[in-house]
């Protein structure tokens, strides 16, 4: 087989792989707003426990269906006697698609889930 012919049947294989596999979508970190000056470990129990708090109370009072499946990203700043937690969040919905979700709560860290607030929760996908 000629040079030319092999470029051109690689760049086939190239072009048709291309087109049957799907894109691959790359997460981009959405930057917290600007209060939030102190980052939290997102992987610790704490904030997962704050981000499966958002997502219940959520789902409780809007009649739905949803699951919490991870937090990827928590910033805190103190806040009256306590702190506001801006979490991005990953939560199951019923049809079981992933949803990203920005969410705010407000609380005192070791004190009753009844003593915190659910001040936002918003899908951005």
């Amino acid at each position: 087989m000629k040079k030319s012919a092999v470029v051109a049947a690689l760049a086939l294989v190239v072009v048709v792989t291309a087109a049957v596999l799907p894109v691959a979508t790359v997460a981009v970190a959405t930057p917290p707003p600007s209060k939030y000056t102190y980052q939290e470990d997102a992987a610790s129990k704490f904030v997962k426990t704050v981000g499966s708090f958002s997502v219940t109370v959520y789902k409780l009072a809007h009649r739905l269906t949803m699951y919490y499946v991870s937090t990827s990203q928590c910033w805190s700043v103190a806040s009256g006697a306590g702190y506001e937690y801006w979490t991005v969040l990953t939560a199951k919905n019923e049809t079981g698609a992933y949803r990203t979700y920005e969410a705010i709560v407000w609380g005192i860290p070791a004190s009753q889930s009844r003593d915190w607030k659910l001040l936002s929760f918003k899908c951005t996908n």
